[in-house]
């Protein structure tokens, strides 16, 4: 009876987990060596980094025990600082993230909705993304596209089949 019992509750942890799942947020925006202004404002998982350039973080979350860690520490609610070598990871919930540099490398997962400006270097490069299941590192470039060089906003998540849009808007950083 016991066995019984313990079988139903695990099925039915699994089925309301299942349910969950299909429901949460899923989708990733991968940007590889970036330059110019990256906006993004997003829920869930963020991992990057910068080698050159001004970095703002806003933890958008009043009630959630997570905060944005910059260079591997603890910050508060708002973060902003300018310099070279910058990691940041934001570990859930809604945030903002605006970056403005060079080198900007970003791996977010969830759902969001991101403002693309590519400042090009010399020799035209304005570096990678891609949107969905794709990613923009090392020899995986199937499916990326250069940053474009106007404001270009490019959804993630929820379904998105990931086509940039043709909307363009100004950038206030």
């Amino acid at each position: 009876m016991r066995f019984a019992a313990l079988t139903f509750l695990a099925l039915a942890l699994s089925a309301s987990a299942a349910t969950g799942a299909a429901r949460a947020p899923s989708g990733s925006l991968s940007i590889e060596d970036g330059r110019g202004l990256v906006r993004i404002l997003g829920k869930g998982v963020v991992v990057g980094r910068m080698e050159k350039g001004t970095l703002e973080i806003t933890d958008l979350s009043l009630s959630d025990q997570w905060s944005p860690r910059v260079n591997g520490i603890p910050r508060g609610r708002k973060v902003w600082l300018f310099g070279k070598k910058i990691s940041f990871y934001i570990p859930g919930g809604p945030y903002r993230i605006v970056a403005h540099g060079t080198g900007i490398s970003v791996s977010a997962h969830g759902s969001g909705t991101s403002l693309l400006a590519g400042e090009p270097d010399l020799a035209g490069n304005t570096g990678l993304y891609a949107v969905g299941g794709s990613t923009c590192f090392g020899t995986d470039v199937v499916g990326c596209l250069p940053l474009p060089i106007g404001p270009t906003k490019v959804s993630f998540g929820l379904g998105v089949a990931g086509a940039p849009s043709s909307q363009t808007g100004t950038i206030h950083p």
